[in-house]
């Protein structure tokens, strides 16, 4: 192991797939390519589409051999998208052969230009739709071309020993190529959680963080990295200690699944015998599995909207409905908690046409586009009432900004489960209905939805933002983003405080949850539940089995009544140190802050 004499630097990312890697970088280096400028003669025309012809079938075959090499039931979700590109390099041609044809024989372009025009074309069209699968279809085009100037798309054969891959963005196409064995971890500066190459990270159980700002200028070839897929944090270059502390959340994770088998069976309970039931954050139904293994009861919240992301058409009703269905059988007798659709902001699908906006996060949105479209919204809550007799099924919507919201989305629910009763569909009448708190005009409104919601979730993440006006993406702006302002305590005490005179629950389901640093504040301010990524279970429940729930209210009276975020969080360290010593190295990592 060798270390630059440059000093350590830690950025943030955003976390996609779980888990600690450190290893030597390599730099994966995007290779231009070279298209014609020149013309090609009249005689050239047959034997240029020719090529063109030849380039789509080689690549056609290149990814049917990639689809074949996948073995095993855990790589289901690698095949779905490698089917996808199947598909798209079997399409594409379809949409712009016609347009390649006419640069070709008309312009007399080189073929690889003329390709090259016709998909740049049909990317910005796509562009404008917003589709999200163009960055799917550049990743077929490159292939193309790539097998048109006989270029090796296959980047890695160099790899000697295990490496961190450091990349602009990594496609699908190269994620799947990565050597078994040899890559370690990878780190791009561009991404999101729901794009193809991070479910195919997830699927290999490789440790990744995407949207790492300034990462080509900040690693050289060959520095020595850390990468912590569990909090979305780079250390380029780290100094002994964070190597140190690094290798100690190492062995605890090591010893915590060593555990596991004895630990997953206890519950979430103080000292002083209160129990805080510990939920999972899902977006596919293959995760299920993953909740009990951790020890987790439930699925705290089931995110819908991967349904709607990785196709052209919209799902049917059946579709929606078989997949609910697994995730509430599997997880039975737990209650599941299955979240309406919640598209814009970051999310766009590109089963559906959104229009662009200037700020799509305070836009046309999660409840105000189902509202908007009866249709899309009603099959998906038949689809809910139907999977609901096979286990504890709730339903929930997202981003409830006035109670007129809630009284129109509860209409939705009430009419669709008239119109299923008098098919004679059988469902659950027992069936319970919450609202996310996500905006704080629903924390200030908790009167008004207290007699139509039977349960609330507080989604920290959109709430923290709207709250302190920031976006925590924004690097100029990033500071302000602290789940510890006082500011967004006090309405997270204030919602839990209603919501509790009514008799009714409140669970939170952002990152707030799956962090150690603030499981205390949470339990204190008396939340019924927290939801969390599936591997956050275990230190929340250690955590949890070693503090006072007495303690812990306390605790956070006194936090309430300071005023600065630092004071706050520095108060609760030491508190949580002091009633669990063994927290220590992963609360300096999660407290920890990033630096570019």
């Amino acid at each position: 192991m060798s270390f630059s004499t440059r000093q350590e630097t830690v950025i943030r990312g955003v976390p996609v797939s779980p888990g600690i890697a450190s290893g030597p970088a390599y730099l994966l280096q995007h290779a231009g390519i070279h298209l014609p400028i020149s013309t090609i003669s009249p005689g050239q025309i047959e034997s240029e589409l020719a090529r063109l012809e030849n380039a789509w079938t080689t690549t056609v075959q290149q990814i049917e051999m990639i689809r074949a090499n996948q073995k095993g039931d855990e790589r289901q979700l690698v095949n779905d998208i490698i089917d996808i590109h199947l598909m798209l390099a079997q399409d594409i041609p379809v949409y712009i052969g016609g347009r390649i044809e006419e640069l070709v024989r008309n312009d007399l372009m080189h073929v690889e230009t003329a390709l090259n025009t016709a998909l740049q074309e049909l990317l910005e069209r796509m562009t404008k739709s917003p589709f999200q699968r163009s960055e799917d279809v550049a990743d077929i085009g490159h292939q193309v071309l790539s097998n048109l100037v006989g270029m090796n798309l296959d980047q890695f054969e160099n790899i000697d020993e295990p490496v961190i891959v450091v990349a602009d963005d990594l496609t699908p196409s190269l994620t799947v190529r990565l050597p078994q064995g040899k890559v370690l971890a990878f780190v791009t500066a561009r991404g999101s959680r729901t794009s193809h190459t991070a479910i195919m990270a997830r699927a290999a159980q490789i440790p990744a963080i995407v949207g790492v700002p300034d990462l080509l200028e900040s690693v050289d070839e060959e520095d020595f990295l850390i990468v912590d897929g569990d909090r979305g944090v780079l250390a380029i270059r780290p100094v002994e200690e964070t190597v140190q502390r690094y290798r100690r959340i190492q062995e605890e994770a090591v010893h915590r699944i060593e555990a596991l088998e004895h630990f997953r069976d206890l519950d979430p309970e103080t000292t002083d015998a209160f129990t805080v039931p510990l939920a999972a954050n899902i977006e596919l139904p293959e995760e299920v599995i993953s909740v009990k293994q951790y020890g987790g009861h439930g699925i705290g919240l089931y995110r819908t909207e991967f349904l709607y992301m990785n196709r052209r058409d919209l799902p049917t009703e059946d579709e929606q409905f078989l997949a609910y269905r697994k995730v509430v059988e599997e997880s039975a007798p737990d209650p599941v908690i299955i979240r309406t659709l919640d598209i814009g902001g970051d999310k766009f699908p590109s089963s559906i046409r959104m229009p662009k906006e200037r700020n799509p996060f305070m836009g046309w949105r999660a409840i105000r586009f189902s509202l908007e479209q009866p249709e899309i919204f009603h099959t998906q809550l038949r689809a809910m009432l139907r999977a609901s007799i096979y286990g504890n099924l709730s339903i929930m919507f997202p981003m409830i900004s006035e109670v007129r919201e809630m009284k129109l989305a509860c209409a939705a629910f009430n009419q669709v489960r008239d119109q299923l009763r008098a098919e004679g569909v059988e469902i659950n009448d027992q069936i319970q209905v919450g609202t996310m708190i996500e905006v704080p005009s629903a924390a200030l409104v908790m009167d008004g939805l207290l007699p139509l919601a039977d349960f609330f979730s507080i989604g920290t993440n959109d709430l923290i933002q709207y709250t302190l006006a920031t976006d925590r993406g924004n690097e100029r702006t990033a500071y302000l983003y602290d789940p510890l302002h006082p500011g967004v305590l006090r309405l997270i005490r204030n919602v839990v405080s209603i919501a509790h005179q009514a008799g009714k629950k409140v669970s939170v389901c952002g990152e707030m949850a799956g962090s150690i640093e603030f499981t205390l504040i949470l339990v204190g301010l008396m939340v019924d539940e927290l939801s969390m990524s599936p591997i956050a279970i275990p230190g929340i429940k250690r955590l949890i089995r070693s503090i006072s729930y007495e303690e812990a209210v306390g605790i956070a009276e006194k936090a309430l009544a300071m005023n600065e975020p630092e004071e706050i969080r520095e108060y609760l360290l030491s508190e949580t140190r002091r009633m669990a010593p063994w927290s220590a190295d992963l609360l300096s990592m999660d407290s920890r802050p990033a630096s570019a």
